[in-house]
């Protein structure tokens, strides 16, 4: 008998111990949107680390979730950026044309889905506005390296934004780089925020991916970071983020 309660009490503790986990490994949007500010950079161009120094230092108290895409444009001039990605160049040629353009440049800074030259001026960030959506982001499995990430809206707010999809990004801090040719030979570039996984456009009211964490991503300097987008506007309706330190128990 005692075996048996000793087996249900193990049993419980350990379905207890895993609930609280999980429940760890998620986040809720606050009430009031964060700022999303998305950098469009590449390790082949000299006049980006200005823009990447910026965006390291930008919050100044303000609520900020920062995206740095790396594109591959720039990998033809003698330097192949290890972070970049064609889909990110993807994602910079489709703002161009919400914008009425064709033409892509770096760096290039969009401010809740609109290009925002205000940082390169010492321009400062307001408060972000409310909004009636909300967003409830969750993450498991990380050291399997396969993360499981979910995103669900707010049901009551569904009707109001429609035609909004939603990105998942994975982000890491603390990067750097020693360049040994093209534009920055000899530069030691330093990265924070740097998009290492993405998928989108996914469903609003609920998504479900599966992002890979690349072989040399540490956990505990990443986040997963969801946010809500129009298809039509680019306009951004709510951001959350989820650190994956608080995911490694």
């Amino acid at each position: 008998m005692r075996q048996s309660l000793l087996s249900i009490s193990l049993s419980v503790l350990m379905a207890c111990a895993a609930t609280a986990a999980q429940a760890d490994c998620s986040a809720d949007s606050a009430p009031t949107r964060p700022h999303l500010v998305e950098l469009y950079s590449s390790e082949g161009c000299s006049s980006c680390p200005p823009a990447e120094k910026w965006l390291r230092s930008m919050h100044d108290g303000v609520d900020v979730v920062a995206l740095e895409f790396h594109v591959d444009y720039w990998n033809d001039l003698g330097w192949p950026d290890r972070f970049a990605d064609a889909r990110y160049t993807a994602r910079q040629q489709q703002q161009a044309r919400r914008d009425g353009g064709s033409s892509v440049f770096t760096p290039q800074l969009l401010l809740d889905g609109r290009n925002w030259s205000g940082w390169f001026h010492g321009g400062r960030l307001g408060p972000p506005e409310p909004t009636a959506l909300t967003l409830h982001l969750a993450a498991g499995d990380v050291p399997s390296r396969m993360l499981r990430i979910s995103v669900a809206a707010d049901a009551a707010a569904l009707d109001a934004f429609r035609g909004y999809e939603t990105f998942v990004a994975i982000v890491e801090d603390g990067l750097s780089t020693q360049v040994r040719a093209g534009e920055n030979r000899g530069a030691l570039l330093r990265h924070d925020h740097v998009v290492r996984a993405f998928a989108g456009p996914l469903a609003l009211a609920r998504a479900e991916v599966r992002l890979a964490l690349p072989a040399d991503v540490v956990p505990d300097r990443a986040s997963v970071v969801a946010f809500a987008q129009s298809a039509d506007t680019g306009k951004i309706a709510q951001v959350v983020a989820l650190p994956l330190a608080q995911c490694r128990k």
